[in-house]
């Protein structure tokens, strides 16, 4: 049954003994001559919750393993959409007044537009009319604080329709777990998995659950994609049949602009034949006119002929 979200409450970490704990980034600055120098400086939580472009966020091998698998099940599963795009620990711009932009692990969006520049660090989503249908974070210890807790709150006032946490951060040596929201009308709810355990992936038509530790998913037929390698290939096969299905479309054209053309060619050739024919139509019909005119005339003039001997 689904309830409604209570903030799970996680402990500040402090930074004193690792100040780069979350990870950093390089800003310009001025030195008393005037010159420009790089420096690192660490990360904070909050820039953590709202990264700029160009930051590094730590993150673990768990992290890694389960990103890489998710993003080739996510690609391959929607590669045969169109104008639905999955993004991967890109900054996104929600276009929401009063809410910061995110780096989700990842943005499913429908309406990406063909002109997209892959160089752009950011997506706005205002500027193409685009909208979420999923919002996915894979926990590590950097970002599992803001995952947990602030992002339930910001997704929501965002506008985001359904969010999916991976954790695997659990303290205390407990199972790695799964959580879903499903947007609501006062706030998110909480998504139940089924009796199974597999937990939707909202309106992509994926679902997801852990098996001996490892992350699995499977779509609505039920089949499975059990290793990255799999979904990798998956997304070849996907583009394949793409790709196949589009130089197919291309032969289907041209044999239809064949066929057209050859139609129009045939329609032409039996107008001009008409047209010749109703022509020979009206010129016989002339020339009969123009005989049975002369033969009229020349029998005329012999009875006019016959008057005149006839008299004399």
């Amino acid at each position: 049954m689904n309830t409604h979200v209570e903030p799970q409450v996680q402990p500040t970490r402090s930074t004193d003994a690792d100040p780069w704990f979350y990870g950093w980034r390089y800003v310009t600055q001025f030195e008393p001559d005037g010159t420009e120098k790089s420096i690192q400086v660490p990360l904070t939580e909050e820039d953590v919750l709202h990264p700029q472009e160009g930051d590094f966020i730590v993150n673990n091998d768990d992290h890694r393993r389960d990103c890489r698998y998710l993003d080739a099940v996510l690609s391959a599963h929607l590669a045969d959409r169109p104008n639905v795009y999955v993004f991967f620990d890109h900054r996104m711009d929600w276009g929401v007044e009063g809410i910061k932009a995110h780096g989700p692990d990842f943005a499913v969006v429908d309406g990406f537009p063909d002109d997209w520049d892959g160089q752009r660090g950011t997506f706005y989503l205002s500027e193409c009319a685009a909208r979420t249908l999923l919002a996915l974070e894979v926990t590590s210890p950097a970002t599992r604080e803001g995952d947990l807790n602030a992002k339930v709150d910001e997704y929501y006032r965002a506008g985001i329709p359904y969010y999916v946490i991976v954790d695997r951060q659990n303290e205390d040596g407990e199972k790695p777990r799964l959580l879903a929201y499903r947007r609501g009308v006062d706030g998110y709810v909480v998504v139940e998995p089924d009796a199974e355990g597999w937990l939707s992936l909202g309106s992509i038509g994926l679902w997801i659950r852990f098996e001996d530790g490892r992350l699995v998913c499977r779509d609505a037929s039920g089949r499975p994609f059990l290793e990255p390698a799999e979904a990798i290939n998956a997304v070849a096969d996907a583009e394949s049949r793409a790709e196949a299905a589009e130089e197919q479309a291309l032969v289907e054209a041209q044999a239809r602009q064949r066929a057209e053309a050859q139609a129009r060619a045939e329609m032409q050739a039996r107008r001009l034949e008409t047209q010749a024919r109703e022509a020979a139509e009206v010129r016989a019909q002339s020339e009969a006119l123009a005989r049975q005119t002369a033969e009229a005339r020349l029998l005329q003039m012999e009875a006019e002929m016959n008057r005149l001997r006839g008299q004399s």
